[in-house]
């Protein structure tokens, strides 16, 4: 019944070929990690146009 998880064959070595003949760099390289650097550079984007504008509210001294 459990023969399926622990006699399975060892892949490690084509895995690990298939993985260092990839050409993209190191941080690109894993399943959806485009996703999570796109969406980490628009999370930080947006702080940082959020800070810009909060410090340029504050110099601007707009009356509320």
């Amino acid at each position: 019944m459990l023969d399926g998880i622990y006699n399975r064959p060892n892949t490690m070595i084509e895995r690990q070929k298939a993985l260092q003949a990839d050409p993209r760099p190191v941080h690109l390289k894993g399943p959806r990690r485009v996703l999570a650097i796109r969406l980490f550079s628009v999370g930080f984007t947006a702080g940082a146009l959020g800070t810009v504008y909060g410090i340029y509210q504050l110099i601007r001294g707009k009356p509320q």
